[in-house]
C-alpha cells in the first residue's frame, strides 16, 4: 500500500471511529441536560482526537445567523457526531423559544443513532428530529414546513443536487438561508457557482479563521445564500 493509500485508509478509519468515541467521552465528562456543557466537551475532545467538527469559530458565525434569522424550523444535511444539532438547536431554542424545531438528516444509520444519543444527552430530544437516510430520499419529511435555515455540511458532491431539491421543495420563504460549510476545504466549487449565479438568491462568501494544531492559521469559507422569493 502506498503512503497516500495508507493515509486515506487511516482517515476513513478516523471518520468512522471518532463519533462513537466522542459520544462516550461526552457521557463521561459532560453534564447531562446541559447543551453548552455538551458543546464544550466535544470541542475539548477534538483537541485530543482528530474529528470532523464545525468547531467554535464557524459555530459562532452560524450562531449569529440564527440570532438574526430567528428560524422556527431549521434543517441540517449531515449530522455526523451531533455537535451541530446540539449547538444550533440549542441556539435556535434560545432565540425562538421552546416551539423551535431542528431536523437533522444523516445518511449513515450508525451516525444517525449517535446524533440521537447526543441530542438526548443534551436534553434536546423534544426539539430535534433525526431523519435517517439520504436527504434526496427523505426531504419530504419537511415538505409541509417553512424552513428558516438549511445548514449544508454533508457529502460535497451532493450539494448542488440537494440545493435544487430544497429550492423546489416549497419550504423556503423570503429571507430563508442556505448556509454551506467547507466550501473551499475540501471544496464545493460547483455549488458556489450554482448559488452565486442563481437569480433567487443573494450569496455572500464569509471567510472564517482559526488556529491550527501547528500554530498557524487555517481558513475556510462559509457560504450564506439568502432566498429573495
Amino acid at each position: 500500500m502506498s503512503s497516500m493509500s495508507a493515509r486515506l485508509a487511516e482517515l476513513r478509519k478516523l471518520v468512522q471511529l471518532s463519533p462513537p468515541k466522542c459520544l462516550a467521552y461526552v457521557k463521561q465528562h459532560a453534564e447531562r441536560g446541559n447543551p453548552q456543557s455538551v458543546i464544550d466537551t466535544i470541542d475539548k475532545f477534538c483537541t485530543k482526537v482528530p474529528m470532523m467538527n464545525i468547531g467554535r469559530p464557524k459555530g459562532a458565525f452560524i450562531d449569529e445567523c440564527i440570532r438574526q434569522t430567528k428560524p422556527l424550523v431549521m434543517a441540517e444535511l449531515g449530522g455526523y457526531s451531533g455537535y451541530s444539532a446540539v449547538r444550533f438547536a440549542s441556539m435556535q431554542k434560545q432565540v425562538v423559544g421552546p416551539e423551535a424545531h431542528y431536523y437533522s438528516f444523516e445518511y449513515s444509520p450508525e451516525f444517525a443513532e449517535i446524533v440521537r444519543e447526543m441530542v438526548a444527552f443534551a436534553g434536546l430530544s423534544n426539539n430535534v428530529t433525526v431523519v435517517t437516510g439520504a436527504f434526496a430520499d427523505q426531504y419530504e419529511t419537511i415538505k409541509d414546513k417553512t424552513v428558516g435555515i438549511y445548514f449544508i455540511d454533508h457529502e460535497k458532491t451532493c450539494y448542488v443536487n440537494d440545493a435544487k431539491l430544497i429550492i423546489n421543495s416549497g419550504t423556503l420563504r423570503k429571507g430563508s438561508q442556505l448556509i454551506a460549510d467547507n466550501i473551499f476545504q475540501p471544496g464545493a466549487t460547483d455549488y458556489v457557482a450554482f448559488m452565486e449565479d442563481h437569480s433567487q438568491f443573494v450569496t455572500m462568501r464569509n471567510v472564517v479563521e482559526w488556529p491550527s494544531r501547528d500554530g498557524g492559521i487555517v481558513q475556510d469559507t462559509v457560504l450564506v445564500s439568502e432566498f429573495q422569493g
